[in-house]
């Protein structure tokens, strides 16, 4: 070879058969063409010997491409992932790949059994909405299949994330409420993750810029499993002897389980404000007036299509990090 860059030219002369052969085979026309399963193994085996070059690794993924993309999300059951998942599976299938869609129940070792599940099935790339406390494991995942984090982010990842705004648009959510009180409850849980910590840095902002001082007891998280929000909230409850003046829940789920436990308890709805980040068709209806931040889950979905995209093509990404803006809807 004159130079270093392996050529189709190349790799068919090495092979003993046409560049057309090969070109066929690159692009998952064997079949069509009715090239035999040994032709394809052989070029194939040529090629991964130079898979160090991004232009041969570009055509080993897309000739050994299933048209599949795994997702992991930890709880189908929340209506921001469900709509999620919907406008995902949506505007994939417009481009002819499937959705292998896995739960994790917020399981770290569920997690990663079904995202080692998901490389054996030899998946083209991943989205995953991570409960893991380091990126290392993905690290080693993107090594052969693109991963895309998507929702929550690990802090210093080097792999791409999509998540939505929390800082500024957590602030604005409260700042007019929290100007005429003198306590702001924080209802959340895994604060760890990035995604709640910017929720929760977001809230203590807006309480310091109107002048409320944020005491440590406001703050009442736990580690997520389902019903916790019921579970800190009745704490809070009996702790205090009442339902605190207004509360904040960084998520849907929780937002929907400190609700039950104040109709159980019926809860005079003038006895507190409630503010959450996710918003859900439900509150429109709901016996309480809560404000809520809406995220714009159909451009995240639609950005995850266009980053996968991107990655699998070998396209320099725009962003790193991807921060989609969310709105506010009141209903006080």
């Amino acid at each position: 070879m004159a130079s270093n860059k392996l050529k189709i030219n190349d790799i068919a002369r090495l092979a003993g058969v046409s560049a057309t052969t090969v070109s066929h085979i690159f692009n998952k026309r064997d079949k069509k063409y009715r090239i035999s399963p040994q032709t394809r193994k052989k070029i194939l085996s040529i090629a991964e010997k130079y898979s160090d070059q991004p232009h041969i690794r570009q055509y080993l993924i897309k000739a050994n491409s299933t048209n599949t993309i795994g997702v992991i999300v930890p709880d189908m059951s929340n209506s921001f992932f469900s709509m999620f998942l919907h406008h995902l599976e949506s505007a994939f299938r417009q481009k002819n790949i499937q959705l292998l869609i896995t739960c994790s129940h917020y399981n770290k070792e569920v997690e990663i059994k079904v995202a080692q599940n998901l490389v054996e099935r030899k998946v083209d790339a991943m989205i995953v909405v991570t409960s893991l406390d380091s990126d290392q494991f993905y690290v080693d995942i993107n090594q052969k299949t693109p991963v895309l984090l998507f929702d929550r982010y690990l802090k210093d990842t080097i792999l791409p994330f999509i998540t939505s705004e929390s800082l500024q648009s957590v602030g604005d959510l409260i700042k007019p409420y929290a100007k005429d009180l003198d306590e702001f409850y924080f209802i959340g849980c895994d604060i760890q993750l990035t995604s709640i910590r910017a929720r929760l840095k977001g809230f203590k902002r807006g309480l310091e810029s109107v002048g409320l001082m944020v005491k440590p007891e406001w703050i009442v998280s736990d580690d997520y499993c389902p019903n916790k929000g019921y579970e800190l909230i009745k704490g809070v409850h009996e702790r205090l002897g009442r339902v605190p003046k207004a509360i904040f829940t960084p998520s849907g789920n929780l937002l929907e389980e400190v609700l039950s436990y104040l109709v159980k308890t019926k809860i005079d709805p003038n006895q507190l404000y409630l503010c959450s980040y996710d918003y859900n068709n439900y509150l429109n209806y709901s016996y309480y007036p809560i404000d809520a931040i809406i995220q714009d889950i159909e451009t995240m979905a639609l950005t995850c299509v266009d980053v996968i995209d991107d990655l699998l093509n070998f396209n320099e990404l725009k962003h790193h990090a991807f921060f989609i803006e969310p709105q506010i809807i009141r209903h006080r």
